[in-house]
């Protein structure tokens, strides 16, 4: 073996112990990809203006994103996600309460102080067999049986009742 061969020889294994020795380069932003903001106000055309940092601006909100959810986080100044690139968008809020929950088998649990329910149109509560609905200024109940019970008093006011 020649001395040009060895020279050959030794170039290509300090290339090769370089490149297992050298770290892969580092990816490096010069903005954050996700930032988190403050929403400041709705504006007429669906985006918001929200502050990022110290700079306040109108942002865009991702179409994913519930408007009711936009609004309960202005309300309670709760932050919001913003994608940075292309075009800073809001796409998603930070929890800033507990939430109830669908448990895997379908089931909800909540210990709550009081939980009210409205709705303008009607509200349906409804197991196979029986069902309770609330409409326009009517209250139906309806199953095999319909059990009231009361320990002291069972007291019905109507202006007429009618017994089928």
């Amino acid at each position: 073996m020649g001395a040009e061969q060895r020279a050959e020889d030794d170039t290509a294994s300090a290339e090769t112990e370089a490149t297992e020795t050298t770290p892969p380069a580092r990816l490096v932003y010069t903005q954050a990809p996700v930032l988190l903001g403050r929403l400041e106000e709705r504006l007429e055309d669906g985006r918001w203006r929200a502050r990022v940092g110290a700079v306040s601006r109108e942002i865009a909100v991702d179409p994913a994103v519930d408007p009711a959810l936009l609004e309960e986080a202005l309300e309670l100044g709760a932050r919001v996600i913003v994608e940075a690139e292309p075009e800073p968008t809001v796409v998603g809020v930070v929890a800033v309460r507990r939430a109830l929950a669908v448990q895997p088998d379908g089931s909800v649990q909540a210990k709550v102080r009081a939980l009210k329910v409205e709705a303008d149109d009607e509200i349906l509560l409804k197991v196979p067999g029986a069902f309770v609905r609330t409409k326009a200024r009517e209250v139906e109940v309806y199953g095999e049986r319909v059990v009231t019970r009361a320990r002291n008093l069972a007291k019905i006011l109507a202006a007429m009742i009618k017994l089928n």
